[in-house]
């Protein structure tokens, strides 16, 4: 059966997403202070009119703008993903329901493509992640809701408290909710351990409910992984049988500054194994501490298009484009794109071609 989920785009007909459909690529952005607004916002539109444009754009903003960059991208005409609970009221480290709702309420009816919740932190795999791994979890968004859990004896997971009002909106508007990786893997020795399958095995079972309840739904993959785990991680993934959108996975943690070749690699490796439908463009600030330039946010997206292209070209077999270049260097006699004459600078006499 095939697994598919739709995104709402401002015009037109929804994004698809799923095995018999094309790898997506999301971009990242969102402001974190007053400070980088103009840069976030000047990074959407440059997102907009760049030759490989996104097909989703997440806003990670932890602040209430008055005018919220998701709408910004709206504006531009790519679909937008959201985190309501980076910019819902909390005190004292708790999170307050009832905004929390309203704030994933709002996004939805305001057009919002895909909002992503953290349902599946219990204080049984905190526990064990907090036992067994080198860093017990590095989700933002499942951090907060982490924190909210432990902070009484009969505290409950605040996204499983709201999901029975949350559910039927999404169904009405057709917003695709992403079952975030609240345990996903910061390391590539934490990875495919014992806390992860825990979540992976919460994730299928929650996927499966919001399924019967008539939503569309994605669940979020690995964050660290090696090549050798990639493939296990890949066939419980799969089980869930909905689309997976992977944060990156990273399986090397040596690149730092490097992290969107590191990325697209992973991606790669995972998207071959039929484990990746929308591919979250990493920056290679991502272990820096950099809030990432213009420059970099379009170099992470052009590199996880490339890594969409191999895993396409894998599972749906050469595109009309790749055919193109392919006739191109045969009549031109040449391999330099764009190129129409034999030859090259670098190759000389001595080029086959």
């Amino acid at each position: 059966m095939a697994i598919l989920a739709r995104l709402q785009a401002p015009e037109g007909d929804s994004l698809r997403v799923g095995e018999n459909e094309p790898v997506r690529v999301m971009a990242l952005v969102g402001s974190t202070s007053r400070r980088d607004e103009t840069l976030e916002n000047e990074k959407v539109l440059r997102l907009a009119s760049h030759p490989k444009r996104p097909d989703v754009v997440a806003d990670l903003s932890l602040r209430i703008s008055d005018r919220p960059l998701w709408r910004r991208i709206l504006d531009v005409g790519i679909p937008a993903a959201t985190l309501p609970i980076y910019t819902a009221r909390s005190a004292n480290g708790r999170i307050d329901r009832g905004a929390l709702l309203d704030r994933a309420i709002e996004q939805i009816e305001g057009g919002v493509g895909m909002i992503t919740i953290h349902p599946t932190a219990t204080k049984e795999i905190v526990a064990i992640a907090r036992h067994d791994r080198l860093v017990p979890f590095t989700s933002r968004g499942g951090g907060i809701v982490i924190r909210d859990l432990l902070s009484g004896e009969r505290a409950s997971n605040a996204y499983l408290d709201i999901l029975p009002d949350l559910m039927p909106v999404a169904r009405r508007y057709g917003t695709t909710i992403s079952i975030g990786a609240t345990f996903r893997s910061a390391t590539t020795f934490d990875a495919d351990d014992l806390a992860q399958r825990l979540e992976l095995d919460t994730q299928a079972e929650l996927a499966t409910n919001l399924r019967r309840e008539g939503c569309s739904v994605i669940i979020e993959g690995p964050g660290h992984a090696a090549p050798a785990t990639i493939k296990s991680l890949a066939a419980k993934m799969l089980a869930a049988n909905c689309p997976i959108m992977p944060l990156g996975p990273i399986p090397t943690d040596l690149a730092i500054g490097q992290d969107h070749i590191s990325a697209a690699i992973g991606a790669t490796l995972l998207g071959l194994e039929g484990a990746a439908h929308i591919l979250a463009a990493v920056t290679r600030e991502e272990h820096t501490g950099g809030v990432p330039t213009i420059h970099s946010t379009l170099e992470a997206v052009d590199a996880a298009r490339v890594a969409a292209d191999v895993v396409d070209l894998h599972r749906r077999g050469p595109a009309a484009r790749e055919l193109e270049i392919a006739n191109a260097r045969s009549t031109q006699r040449t391999c330099v794109a764009g190129r129409t004459v034999p030859g090259c600078s670098r190759c000389g006499d001595a080029c086959p071609l």
